[in-house]
């Protein structure tokens, strides 16, 4: 997949969503100077899923909503769909987001992307907790040290202090 379809696309989100989007997810990690591949687009939104449905739809943007289990844990809804052939992800907020502190970003070709705030990128990679979560928040650290201990104290409370650990520490890393 072509970088310009990515960007292209999740443009075309951002200025659907406006200001109750932001991006995150590996898209997000490379703006915050960490690049690496992706193929998707992801998003926070404060939109209900109800609204942010019909919201996609008078863009006609087909969509499909999946619920998660809350009490088992897993998310409560995802949005899924694609723009053009590119796939996306739309999420609730997992974590507390300092909407207010999110960047705004102009494209080269035209266009804005409204951007997590570094910080809360962060938390919503711990909260998700995947490898590619982990790696990706120990290689932010790296870039950005001053974040460091934060980071350490919000793994904590999600409980995955030891896993950060081990990937700031990964001698294979940086």
């Amino acid at each position: 997949m072509e970088a310009d379809d990515l960007t292209s696309a999740a443009a075309r989100l951002s200025s659907i969503l406006g200001e109750s989007g932001l991006l995150i997810g590996g898209l997000a990690v490379s703006a915050w100077g960490h690049v690496r591949a992706t193929e998707d687009i992801d998003f926070v939104s404060s939109l209900d899923p109800d609204a942010l449905q019909q919201l996609l739809t008078r863009h006609q943007i087909r969509t499909e909503l999946r619920r998660g289990d809350v009490l088992e844990g897993d998310i409560p809804w995802v949005i899924h769909g694609k723009v053009g052939s590119v796939p996306f992800q739309v999420l609730p907020p997992l974590v507390s987001i300092a909407w207010e502190n999110a960047i705004r970003v102009t494209l080269p070709g035209g266009g804005e992307l409204l951007i997590v705030a570094l910080a809360d990128l962060i938390k919503l990679k711990l909260r998700a907790s995947g490898p590619r979560d982990l790696l990706d928040v120990a290689e932010l650290l790296r870039r950005y040290p001053e974040m460091r201990d934060e980071a350490r104290e919000w793994a904590s409370g999600f409980h995955r202090l030891r896993e950060l650990d081990s990937w700031l520490n990964d001698p294979r890393l940086g």
